[in-house]
């Protein structure tokens, strides 16, 4: 498979830099100029526009060689982009198959048996940023973040369901508690499930509540969040985890406001909000059918991307500056050794772990006992240090009588055992923390505390 990445700025649609609180791009349009719809013109005027066989799509394209969800077309301040999102038959730009590429003026695109033009217009529109610099605790002056604070300035007072993605720390649970705060039902519950760390035969049961004798262990009745939650939101994290089973059920429950409990034909009105995130690609979860399209249009009526710290590198040395303040206090930026020249050297990091790497990091080296704090040199430790501690040499049970996969795993299995209990012990048990700490995802650090059966107090 032929797949490249064309990054070429289209600079020429964006009119101006962003003033105030907006920014102005030129309005633009699709022709098709071969396949079922030629003749036909189509008009980009939402941030995100989709093009796809599902009926959701903005241009749909009834063709076998077309997926659910094909590409979108993107506008940010760079200018137009066009995304494939993990089509079968690919998306091609000017004869070539990409993942990602901009768009200039001209442009001819390619999906299945359809040809298009990429035609700016002479008019332009303005897309509104907020004129803040932070959403509760949500922080960033970058052109990104504020198109992210205006939606959610604009939604979180609504009803609508929102759906958050973006890769492993970049804050989406944050931006939920935040929406939460900011809506009407700010003072009821916030409700946080994880579906991707609860058992898939306890999850409906999480969910929607049980009666007694429903199943086995189940000795009394027991509400679930979306009761717990009446009033309030649910936040559903991990969504892309939610098996299909239960996928119908959560569809039923968006579309008629009510539950049932497992072990019970009667049903209840609830009244809630949902909140959603994910790190996976929903659309290639749609395309290979291991998400309900339907639902995935239910959950993403308000879709908000959070983009990872690398493409907002503008917004580090504000992160770090709130970071030292939070975690060290107000004056320990006075311990930093030249912030600014730190900070030119932190900006061109890559940002793996995003935010949270980022807040790690600042974390990690206030422990040195070395003053000032280069923060630039604790780069090189990666994602986790033992903190505080003195590296020791490690111990080893190596025994070359034993075929070499069974030695190896059992090497991984006995270090992952005590990494994790160490872990658990030096956080009080906070699973949260723990992740925090260790660079990973607190799905995946429950799993491992199930799969090794790990005691927590």
């Amino acid at each position: 498979m032929n797949t490249t990445t064309n990054t070429t700025r289209a600079h020429t649609l964006v009119v101006g830099p962003a003033t105030g609180d907006t920014i102005r791009v030129r309005k633009t349009k699709l022709l098709v100029i071969s396949g079922p719809l030629q003749g036909r013109e189509f008009l980009i005027n939402k941030d995100v526009f989709t093009i796809g066989a599902g009926i959701n799509n903005d241009l749909r394209l009834e063709d076998k060689a077309i997926s659910k969800r094909h590409c979108e077309i993107k506008i940010d301040e760079e200018g137009y982009s066009i995304e494939d999102l993990g089509s079968t038959n690919g998306t091609f730009v000017q004869g070539v198959r990409i993942n990602q590429a901009y768009l200039n003026p001209g442009t001819e695109l390619q999906l299945g048996q359809t040809r298009l033009i990429f035609c700016p217009l002479q008019e332009a529109r303005e897309l509104p940023l907020s004129r803040s610099e932070n959403f509760g605790r949500m922080l960033g002056r970058s052109i990104a973040m504020r198109r992210i604070f205006h939606l959610a300035e604009t939604y979180a007072p609504t009803e609508a369901t929102v759906m958050i993605t973006g890769e492993t720390g970049t804050g989406k649970e944050i931006l939920a508690e935040e929406i939460h705060r900011h809506s009407p039902r700010k003072d009821k519950p916030f409700m946080v499930i994880d579906c991707a760390a609860l058992a898939r035969d306890l999850i409906e049961s999480e969910l929607f509540g049980h009666t007694k004798g429903a199943f086995t262990g189940a000795a009394t009745d027991r509400a679930g969040a979306f009761e717990h939650a009446h009033g309030g939101t649910v936040f559903l994290d991990e969504i892309g985890d939610l098996s299909p089973e239960l996928q119908p059920k959560l569809l039923r429950v968006l579309e008629k406001r009510e539950i049932r409990r497992v072990g019970t034909n009667t049903v209840q009105k609830i009244d809630v909000r949902i909140i959603c995130a994910t790190n996976r690609r929903m659309d290639v979860e749609v395309n290979e059918g291991r998400f309900r399209e339907d639902l995935f249009y239910r959950l993403s009526v308000v879709p908000i991307e959070l983009p990872p710290l690398r493409r907002r590198r503008d917004d580090v040395p504000l992160l770090a500056r709130q970071f030292i303040a939070d975690l060290h206090g107000k004056d320990a930026l006075e311990e930093i050794a030249d912030f600014d020249a730190a900070m030119d050297i932190l900006k061109r990091h890559e940002w793996p772990g995003n935010v949270r790497e980022l807040r790690n990091l600042i974390e990690l080296a206030f422990y040195s006992s070395h003053r000032p704090i280069n923060l630039s040199s604790f780069l090189s430790l990666g994602h986790f240090s033992q903190i505080g501690r003195q590296p020791a040499e490690p111990e080893l049970n190596v025994s070359a009588d034993r075929p070499f996969k069974d030695a190896k795993n059992d090497l991984i299995t006995e270090f992952e055992k005590g990494y994790i209990a160490e872990l658990l012990e030096r956080n009080d048990n906070n699973v949260s923390k723990s992740a925090r700490e260790a660079g990973i995802e607190r799905a995946y650090l429950q799993r491992l505390i199930r799969k090794y059966e790990i005691p927590r107090s």
